[in-house]
């Protein structure tokens, strides 16, 4: 359930134009871990690891172990971030660059690509009212004011393809 829901706000996020460039998982069970009682819980939890690299992909995924106490302190904080960030790493540094938004010119043909990861095209809704673009997702919308290039074209189709969704655009004569 927790991967469902981070895949919809990463594909939320990037419908609103928001890069991701790190996934992190917490609470994984530590291979020092070797009571039998919690063989079923990692082999489960390497399943679900498998799947959040499968469906993450490419971006870097960067793992926390599950302590033995809770995260409350200054202590634990220090702790979590020598775990995220070990010798000095730059938090701040971008781990992966997407871009979210592009538009395409091959010859005379135009096109808005979105990156939505993890949605299918049966799950999207658009529509153009003057020069917005309206994309919905379930309760999820965003109105894209278009560039002037696609502003006086009307949509034509629309394809997902490798995580984007990609809208050509034509004269309104020609749709």
């Amino acid at each position: 359930m927790v991967i469902k829901e981070s895949l919809r706000a990463h594909a939320y996020l990037s419908l609103y134009n928001v890069a991701t460039d790190l996934v992190v998982a917490n609470r994984i069970i530590p291979n020092s871990v070797t009571d039998p009682f919690f063989q079923r819980w990692k082999d489960l939890q390497q399943q679900y690891r498998q799947e959040i690299h499968d469906n993450f992909s490419p971006l870097p995924i960067k793992e926390v172990p599950l302590y033995s106490e809770e995260m409350c302190g200054l202590q634990a904080l220090d702790r979590l971030k020598e775990t995220l960030y070990p010798n000095g790493e730059d938090p701040t540094q971008v781990y992966y660059r997407e871009t979210t938004l592009r538009v395409v010119q091959e010859q005379q043909q135009y096109s808005l690509e979105v990156y939505l990861p993890g949605i299918e095209k049966h799950q999207i809704e658009l529509s153009k009212t003057g020069d917005e673009l309206n994309i919905r997702i379930g309760n999820h919308r965003r109105n894209l004011v278009l560039p002037q290039a696609l502003a006086a074209l009307q949509p034509a189709g629309a394809k997902m393809e490798e995580d984007y969704l990609k809208i050509r655009f034509a004269d309104a004569a020609k749709v």
